[in-house]
């Protein structure tokens, strides 16, 4: 899918832009882009980075979409199905585990800093949500409070605060739904 971006580094501009899935080839790409985002971050904690399996696992469990100007990966977006495992988000919010295999994981959004402010976070999650298998009808996500910005974005697009707790090794969360 072609998109322009309208702003980069906060100027206007008119980038044109192609939006497709990610694929193993596409790792490499997405290891760097997320450690430079992470080292960017004036307060890292708000993100917990994937691992190379992880985002590997995405892709063969889940969807996982980017945004490419040619070569250059400059965001990108996970959902992961994780069926029955105690990892689902659907766990944490009390679904019983016979629902678990209908709700999908909303894992990792990563924009490059320059790309920010172009509504990439709800095209990818509207795009990568096209994608799901079928029966899927659910999905979770979790944000730091402290994050306004993908907080903002996740409410905008239908997400809705179930708790707060602390999730990955003592981190602060909200947990979110969306039903699809």
């Amino acid at each position: 899918m072609d998109l322009v971006l309208e702003k980069v580094n906060g100027q206007p501009a008119h980038l044109p832009v192609e939006l497709r899935r990610c694929g193993p080839e596409d790792l490499d790409a997405m290891e760097q882009l997320q450690r430079e985002v992470h080292a960017g971050m004036p307060h890292p904690e708000q993100f917990v980075p994937d691992t190379r399996d992880q985002l590997a696992a995405c892709m063969a469990d889940g969807v996982c979409v980017g945004v490419w100007d040619g070569e250059t990966l400059g965001a990108y977006f996970t959902l992961r199905c994780m069926g029955s495992s105690p990892e689902n988000y659907a766990a944490f919010m009390g679904l019983p585990p016979a629902e678990w295999p209908r709700w999908a994981n909303a894992d990792s959004v990563v924009v490059c800093a320059a790309w920010r402010g172009n509504g990439l976070q709800r095209t990818m999650a509207r795009a990568a949500c096209g994608w799901l298998p079928e029966g899927i009808v659910g999905l979770g996500a979790t944000v730091s409070p402290d994050n306004a910005y993908s907080l903002r974005n996740a409410l905008a697009e239908g997400f809705e605060i179930v708790c707060r707790r602390p999730m990955y090794g003592g981190f602060d969360r909200y947990l979110l739904r969306k039903i699809l």
